[in-house]
């Protein structure tokens, strides 16, 4: 019965002398502030879902923060929904945009922010549906 007794002392010492050891220390985790809109000193415009882990948008903007240039819009899963051509500030060029799955929705043109031409209409399954033109409006 002593010999019980001891090893159950023995075994309580053993238990108390793990659970008092001191722990080691984690390592200080530091946040760095990432924002979600970049825009470099060449007109470089960059916006992220959060998390940055997807990109949103990306384009350029001119001197005076007009949108230039081709710009592309992307879904969080990183699917691109969109590509439009800006001037100043106005769409003016080709533009196409997406389903979420990437079939093309629809594509046509702008000439200073106003459709011009023949834009063509698709479904998900990527068949064209319907056709607009805007030349004679």
């Amino acid at each position: 019965m002593m010999k019980k007794y001891l090893f159950l002392v023995l075994i309580l010492m053993v238990f108390t002398a793990c659970s008092e050891e001191e722990k080691p220390e984690r390592p200080e985790v530091k946040m760095e502030y990432r924002p979600l809109v970049t825009e470099d000193d060449n007109g470089k415009y960059m916006e992220w879902y959060p998390g940055h882990k997807q990109l949103k948008m990306t384009g350029r903007n001119n001197k005076n923060g007009e949108r230039v240039g081709i710009w592309k819009y992307y879904s969080e899963r990183g699917v691109e929904l969109s590509i439009t051509v800006y001037n100043n500030g106005l769409r003016d060029g080709h533009t196409v945009v997406k389903y979420p799955n990437g079939a093309v929705h629809y594509s046509g043109e702008y000439l200073n922010d106003e459709p011009i031409g023949v834009w063509k209409f698709y479904n998900e399954e990527g068949q064209l549906i319907d056709t607009k033109d805007y030349s004679n409006l």
